[in-house]
């Protein structure tokens, strides 16, 4: 099992939390990882009225009732810690009056990772993403954790392996050796898809097929030199790649992407896939850019 760094083991992954259930599988998540990454677990949650509340300035009192509010919100946020990852995990928890997603994005950049719910408790229905998990996929400066109903913390989904997508991309390339990391810490194996055309279809040619299965085994011979423990199934799609990687995720404990892929218009900051995917992913949702991973 790949170790963090020393110097990175106080790099905390930071959660943000508001008492939803979503919210609080995310922190669950969030334990399990800073237990296999031995690393702290700082838990964050917001105050702050929505701008457009038309509030005033307020009272003291008022002030307070927020504040204790906060403090069960957190509470909450470690009993589901502790149930799911146990009491080793170092706990930090901090209450905030600053709007949570500047925070978050601000917090990112000395943060191992960020993670929340797929939906918070704006959210109106399970296709909704919420616009803090969107927010801080896109502009996150570390990787981003999008965790939807499927946590994969119960017994039977840790034995899942973890996907990733990959199609040549930097993003991509970030993302598979995350995934390496991720798959070795688990134990588990590692599932690579690569789906190269935005048409339907199981079957690809069989001219293509080989040239689409030596890029794939070129892309992965680096890492899966590093993780030599990691075990690997390839799946080679000629259909779109976020409906496969849809499927892929339905059994998988663990969905790694890059930010943007290959077929990235350029000056977007999501890829159409990965927005996609924020929506239909069924199991955890990790986000990574192209730079390297702090751990």
């Amino acid at each position: 099992m790949a170790e963090p760094p020393a110097e990175e083991i106080g790099t905390p992954i930071v959660v943000g939390v508001d008492g939803s259930l979503p919210s609080l599988r995310a922190a669950a998540w969030a334990g399990l990882e800073a237990r296999l990454r031995g690393q702290t677990l700082h838990l964050l949650t917001s105050c702050a009225l929505p701008p457009r509340s038309g509030a005033s300035v307020l009272d003291e009192a008022e002030i307070e009732w927020l504040r204790a509010n906060g403090e069960w919100v957190l509470d909450e946020a470690v009993r589901a810690v502790r149930a799911t990852a146990g009491d080793s995990v170092p706990i930090t928890t901090e209450v905030t009056f600053e709007l949570i997603t500047p925070t978050l994005l601000d917090r990112s950049a000395s943060a191992a990772m960020l993670a929340v719910g797929r939906r918070g408790r704006g959210g109106i229905a399970p296709t909704v993403i919420g616009s803090l998990s969107s927010a801080v996929t896109a502009h996150a400066q570390c990787p981003v954790a999008v965790v939807s109903g499927q946590s994969g913390t119960d017994p039977v989904s840790r034995t899942k392996p973890v996907a990733v997508g990959v199609d040549g991309s930097p993003h991509s390339l970030v993302a598979l050796e995350s995934a390496f990391a991720e798959a070795s810490r688990r134990g588990v194996g590692l599932v690579a898809v690569h789906a190269w055309s935005d048409t339907s279809g199981i079957e690809i040619p069989a001219d293509r097929r080989p040239t689409d299965e030596a890029l794939l085994g070129g892309w992965m011979a680096g890492p899966a030199g590093r993780y030599p423990q990691v075990e690997i199934e390839r799946v080679v799609r000629t259909d779109a790649p976020a409906r496969t990687l849809t499927v892929e995720s339905a059994w998988a404990q663990l969905l790694v992407v890059g930010r943007r892929g290959r077929g990235g218009v350029p000056g977007t900051v999501l890829g159409a896939t990965t927005v996609t995917l924020l929506y239909a992913a069924e199991c955890p949702l990790m986000v990574v850019h192209g730079r390297p991973m702090r751990n």
